[in-house]
């Protein structure tokens, strides 16, 4: 049974339903960019389907949104060489003719166009009869809208974007490496298994990591879970794709999203409020500045040298922080938070929290014990002789030193040893700058377009949180 809607659910969609003008500005747009590309096609000889794909093409999208997803289907004999080779340089040469461009990657390059304040990416596919011929990832939409649009219904077209809506809020939706959570796709195939916003919250609200969702039926088979559990061995939560069931759909999403999406649903179940569905951009200075004052908090810039594409350097800025959390652990530093933000352009910030910014004077080395070959403890005594206090041999039969540290300062450390922990490869040639959080590193931050991110690491606690316990 569809889950109906409450009178507060109600007000929610007429706030992020979109409005006649919307549909119309969204579609003239299109209009314009697929004159431009058959005028080019046509002009190179080339046959190829331009084509509306994405939540505008199944009419799941939120007003506000500004975005639409254009696909040139070439023909299916074409190579993946082709599609990246010749079809990309036809899209190129198009979008050249309609302004302001961008050169995008994924899993092959790709052009996003801007255009009377709607952003377009034009994407290269392959025209196919069947799923499993897929060459790229991007073979498939086509597929997938087909499928949406044969399923969905008004109503629940209005729920898919309720639960869009709940998501963004609470900062899983996303398939980007930036959060690694729902897609698109996936929110419209979870309100399609569950038939409803509601009930997708209450199934969410029981699950236990791994989750499988049904999106096949009778289908879904114990052999054919067997299997995406064996080709998706780090996934969290397992959606077999409706055209192409050995495909994970949520492959992306992290346990951090995963758990975030859990505990949301069961306070908003519990106790059901419009913060669940508001955008909370407003960001107080005052406050983080007064909220860092006592606490060790650290952030390491990169300014790098070259623009790179968003999915590039969240991976990348990521990579740098998980990286730096593992070495400060070694250092007997306790790590009580770290995360990264980035302008998806040139600029990376690494934040992390410590207990302490500064080290104790010594630190304790365990050694090899009598048992291990004379070598080994020769080796150690040479190593530490001399550093501060010890060797000497412990209760067990083991040798143990106390060494001086050099630095004991925590902001100088970083900086003397940046190049541990810098590992990426587009960062590892960027000495990044090392500051402990002042009240100039949060203006600079805020200025720079990181004053959300900023907000939510150092404050912590997302407002929606505060529901859970009312």
């Amino acid at each position: 049974m569809m889950s109906k809607l409450s009178e507060l659910e109600q007000r929610v969609l007429l706030k992020i339903k979109p409005r006649p003008e919307e549909y119309s500005l969204l579609l003239s747009t299109y209009d314009k960019i697929a004159n431009v590309l058959r005028k080019t096609l046509s002009t190179h000889g080339i046959e190829a389907d331009i084509t509306l794909q994405g939540s505008i093409a199944h009419d799941t999208w939120l007003s506000g949104d500004r975005d639409l997803d254009i696909f040139v289907l070439f023909p299916s004999d074409w190579s993946r060489e082709d599609l990246e080779k010749k079809g990309f340089s036809l899209i190129l040469e198009a979008s050249k003719e309609l302004g302001y461009y961008e050169l995008r990657y994924a899993e092959h390059p790709y052009v996003r166009v801007k255009l009377g304040g709607v952003e377009a990416d034009i994407v290269p596919g392959l025209k196919l009869l069947d799923p499993s011929s897929a060459k790229t990832a991007v073979d498939r939409t086509p597929f997938h809208t087909r499928y949406v649009n044969s399923v969905l219904n008004s109503e629940l077209r209005d729920h898919v974007r309720l639960l869009k809506k709940f998501m963004k809020t609470i900062g899983v939706y996303g398939a980007e490496v930036k959060t690694r959570g729902f897609s698109g796709y996936a929110v419209e195939l979870l309100v399609i298994a569950h038939n409803g916003f509601r009930n997708v919250l209450e199934a969410a609200s029981k699950w236990k990591p791994p989750v499988f969702i049904n999106t096949l039926g009778e289908k879904l088979t114990k052999d054919l879970m067997r299997e995406l559990r064996s080709k998706y061995p780090d996934s969290c939560v397992y959606m077999p794709d409706p055209v192409d069931p050995l495909r994970n759909v949520t492959a992306s999403v992290n346990l951090r999203s995963l758990s975030s999406f859990i505990i949301a649903s069961r306070c908003y179940l519990k106790n059901p409020d419009s913060v669940f569905f508001e955008d909370n951009s407003l960001v107080d200075s005052s406050r983080i500045i007064e909220s860092i004052r006592d606490r060790c908090i650290i952030f390491i810039t990169y300014k790098l040298r070259e623009d790179l594409p968003p999915d590039v350097i969240w991976g990348e800025a990521f990579r740098v922080s998980s990286t730096l959390a593992k070495i400060l652990d070694l250092l007997d530093l306790r790590v009580i938070d770290y995360s990264a933000w980035t302008n998806e352009r040139n600029i990376a910030v690494i934040g992390v929290e410590l207990d302490e910014c500064y080290l104790n004077k010594f630190k304790h080395y365990r050694g090899p014990c009598i048992a291990h070959e004379e070598e080994r403890l020769v080796n150690f005594m040479r190593k530490h002789l001399g550093k501060g206090y010890g060797p000497w041999v412990t209760h067990n039969g083991c040798l143990d030193s106390l060494d001086r540290r050099t630095t004991t300062d925590v902001v100088e450390l970083l900086r003397s040893r940046w190049l541990e922990f810098t590992v990426s490869p587009h960062f590892k040639l960027v000495k990044p700058s090392v500051e402990i959080a002042s009240v100039d590193v949060v203006e600079w931050l805020i200025s720079s377009g990181a004053g959300k991110w900023l907000r939510d690491f150092v404050l912590k606690t997302p407002v929606w949180m505060e529901k859970c316990i009312s």
